[in-house]
């Protein structure tokens, strides 16, 4: 019975803490107030951390399957379960993100050919360039002439 009821906290206690881990952080500002540098920095760190995803093992569908049986009885533990759907979420993130640097007027990243590089020492740096503002035509007003004279 020792070997059973020891096994058991062993399990609980590796499977709680990461509970506080799974739990996603509030944005400290909403992605529509960020200004240019903001919005560059967050996707900066982005593409660090999805470069070579593909290239990366993956857990196995059996490791994953227990992960869900384990987040299914003991709470919300399911961080990680699903690999794909999050990178697919974080590609479509960086997407706006991109998009909204671009409606900003700023400097905008290459997104397929920073995710390629594999240099984790590479900075990801937005290549390319802002899109020009459009010069307001000058209004042109027509001249008051001057009222001709009264004659009398």
């Amino acid at each position: 019975m020792r070997p059973t009821a020891l096994f058991i906290l062993l399990s609980l206690a590796m499977a709680l803490p990461s509970a506080a881990h799974a739990k996603k952080q509030k944005p400290d500002t909403p992605d529509d107030k960020l200004n240019c540098k903001q919005i560059s920095g967050r996707m900066q760190v982005r593409i660090l951390q999805l470069r070579g995803f593909e290239d990366r093992k993956q857990a196995s569908g059996l490791a994953r399957g227990i992960q869900a049986g384990m987040a299914a009885t003991f709470g919300n533990l399911s961080h990680g379960t699903d690999p794909q759907g999050a990178y697919a979420e974080d590609i479509k993130s960086l997407h706006a993100y991109n998009q909204r640097l671009v409606e900003l007027g700023c400097k905008s990243y290459d997104l397929e050919s920073e995710l390629k590089k594999t240099d984790p020492l590479a900075t990801p740096s937005p290549t390319i360039p802002a899109p020009k503002k459009k010069k307001a035509p000058a209004s042109v007003e027509p001249r008051a002439t001057p009222a001709p004279a009264a004659a009398n």
